[in-house]
């Protein structure tokens, strides 16, 4: 009766470990008794990542970006390959791109000591988008709503290759690109304000140095800076007025025609409303920073396909052995 009763305990917490998964909304409370302390511990990893390497907060925010945009906020961009399963980490717009897991397994590690089986790695992807733009600028530190859960599978490339918006996407494909996750006009000029701190490769550089709405002695200086004997890897600031500090100098670019990218310039070469809010956020960065916190809480809200399977990861980078816990189950 005693190896029974022990059974079913371990069971039920399994059960639970994957069945709360279901619940659809999200609280910005929902670690207030499970893990008080996780604010704290947060912000503290993500103040030593960022001492270490500034870029670190830029690499956090696309993380969280790149994993809501392919099939919802749920972890599976931490996810690495197994036989049968490609990681997202290898798609073309993540490879060798996507970076900062290293900060989110030390964020998981301090999280499992403080409350064990409790906080996802999609709600740390989520809280360590804001504590890294905050550690180098955005203000204020706005509430983060808590309660996503783990896919259990990465997507497959083609889907994120297909949903992950491009650096040569044109203004028309960009909208179409967020209207696919319910996020408007707003949301993209918002959410591209990132790129303030933001880099890039020089191999993407030299794809736009041609583009008709960019400055002409600022091509110059792209050219100069990426010149064909320059290492395609190296990396170009999109902001090269202040790259390591969260402000609306991108859109002050933008209007200059400094913007590296097409995606990002096209936001004021081409018209339309998006137009005027580039306009509005280059001249008020209180605007631009309440409508980043407006449109970064409601990407994060983004929700994976219905009946997908999900849990709460023991580590960001593999989905829980089952087997192995059956056995466990199975011994007690």
């Amino acid at each position: 009766m005693a190896s029974f009763r022990a059974g079913a305990a371990v069971s039920l917490c399994l059960m639970t470990l994957v069945t709360m998964l279901s619940v659809d909304a999200l609280t910005t409370d929902f670690y207030a008794k499970s893990c008080p302390r996780i604010h704290s511990i947060v912000k503290a990893e993500i103040k030593k990542a960022v001492n270490v390497e500034k870029r670190m907060a830029a690499s956090l925010i696309r993380l969280h970006f790149h994993d809501c945009f392919v099939h919802g906020c749920d972890g599976s961009i931490l996810l690495d390959s197994i036989p049968g399963m490609d990681s997202e980490k290898f798609a073309p717009p993540n490879d060798r791109s996507a970076r900062g897991y290293e900060a989110i397994d030390a964020i998981k590690v301090a999280l499992e000591k403080a409350c064990p089986r409790t906080v996802s790695c999609a709600d740390i992807l989520a809280i360590a988008y804001r504590d890294s733009a905050v550690e180098v600028g955005l203000v204020p530190e706005y509430p983060v709503p808590f309660g996503r859960r783990d896919s259990l599978r990465a997507a497959p490339i083609a889907e994120v290759n297909l949903r992950l918006p491009g650096p040569d996407f044109d203004i028309s494909t960009l909208k179409a690109s967020f209207a696919n996750q319910s996020l408007d006009e707003r949301d993209l000029v918002a959410l591209s304000g990132a790129h303030t701190i933001g880099r890039v490769r020089c191999q993407f550089v030299r794809l736009f140095l041609n583009d008709p709405g960019t400055n002409a002695d600022f091509k110059k200086e792209l050219a100069r800076l990426c010149a064909p004997t320059v290492d395609a890897f190296t990396l170009q600031n999109l902001d090269l007025k202040t790259p390591d500090k969260f402000d609306n100098n991108y859109y002050k670019n933008l209007r200059r025609g400094e913007g590296i990218i097409r995606s990002d310039q096209v936001l004021w070469s081409s018209e339309g409303t998006h137009q005027k809010i580039t306009k509005d956020f280059a001249e008020n960065q209180e605007n631009f920073f309440r409508q980043f916190i407006e449109s970064s809480i409601k990407m994060g809200k983004i929700k994976p396909p219905p009946g997908s399977p999900s849990e709460i990861r023991l580590n960001c980078h593999q989905a829980n052995p089952r087997p192995l816990i059956e056995q466990v189950v199975a011994v007690e």
